[in-house]
């Protein structure tokens, strides 16, 4: 792209042209990045054949760009890896392993992760600070204990959307089933039951699907992880109407791979929503409402309470929050 020194002539287009006009402009700067970044990776991978890939810094947080690089690198690269942390405050961290691991430098061992290695590295708060947020608002709302099955049960009836909570926060800008707002993908207005309820961004903004990593390839054209969600590919033609709530107008989406090792309970969770639905996908966004990701008990109360989120999960301890004024 050439340098735009002056947005006035940028401006004026989408003053005329409205929101048709935006969409050309985004449409243009992404294939203009991809075309710039495809090339200049393209001489090393030409180069040197390989069949994993690793890209970090703010760009590889454009997970529709990872997804053209499986296919402009087709019958080359088999795996391409994003680390959760990848954009531009990530690439200290980087910095810091090529220190410690490098055969130059310090050449320290390698760690060997089972799956992937772990992103939920914010603080677990116990079930004393939960409840102590609980009581804060016990004139707002009540609680219930219940189990997963339960909170399934709700998730499939009443166009329901339920916040969970439990563990510690994700690293990086991807809410993964820790700090989640989970609904059921076959419904098919539940985009906009969400941005209604809480998100209120814009209609063409999706949302992601939490598969298990095993059916992955049963649902779409390339079976690859993607387990910080980071890579947007296509769901096979044949499966797109049982999801629609997850499906991008192109018939791809951002998914987010699931494995036992990874997260244990949003594994087995999605494994019982299988269960009972044949399908194994949850929709998946962050738990927030224009604001950063909640990250206290006390922040996913307020968030509750200044949504019109159906349900909060404490799903450590089994705690079902309600608002008590939808009891009456």
């Amino acid at each position: 792209l050439p340098q735009v020194r002056d947005v006035q002539p940028i401006k004026e287009i989408v003053d005329k042209g409205g929101e048709k006009a935006q969409f050309d402009i985004s449409a243009a700067i992404q294939w203009s990045s991809e075309y710039q970044i495809l090339r200049r990776i393209e001489y090393y991978v030409n180069k040197y054949q390989p069949k994993n890939l690793c890209l970090a810094g703010g760009v590889a947080l454009n997970s529709v760009f990872v997804g053209r690089c499986y296919e402009f690198f087709e019958g080359i690269v088999e795996n391409i890896y994003i680390p959760p942390v990848p954009y531009d405050a990530g690439l200290p961290i980087g910095a810091s392993q090529i220190l410690w691991h490098g055969e130059n430098f310090m050449n320290q061992p390698r760690i060997t992760w089972k799956d992937n290695s772990p992103t939920y590295l914010g603080f677990t708060y116990h079930k004393d600070s939960i409840e102590e947020a609980i009581k804060k608002n016990k004139d707002k709302v009540t609680t219930e204990v219940v189990d997963d099955e339960t909170v399934i049960d709700l998730l499939t009836k009443d166009d329901n959307v339920i916040s969970v909570y439990g563990g510690g926060s994700e690293s990086g800008r991807r809410a993964l089933g820790n700090r989640s707002i989970l609904a059921d993908p076959r419904n098919e207005n539940m985009k906009d039951i969400i941005n209604e309820k809480v998100k209120h961004r814009q209609w063409f903004r999706p949302f992601a699907p939490s598969i298990l990593r095993d059916d992955v390839s049963d649902w779409f054209e390339l079976d690859v992880d993607s387990p910080y969600m980071t890579t947007v590919i296509k769901f096979k033609e044949e499966v797109r109407d049982k999801v629609p709530a997850v499906v991008h107008f192109d018939g791809s989406a951002r998914l987010q791979t699931v494995t036992e090792n990874d997260n244990k309970w949003y594994y087995n969770f999605i494994k019982k929503f299988k269960e009972k639905t044949s399908v194994p996908i949850v929709l998946n966004t962050s738990f927030n409402d224009r604001e950063p990701i909640v990250e206290t008990p006390e922040h996913a109360i307020k968030c509750f309470l200044g949504t019109h989120i159906d349900y909060l999960y404490f799903r450590e301890f089994g705690l079902l929050v309600e608002r008590k004024n939808e009891l009456q």
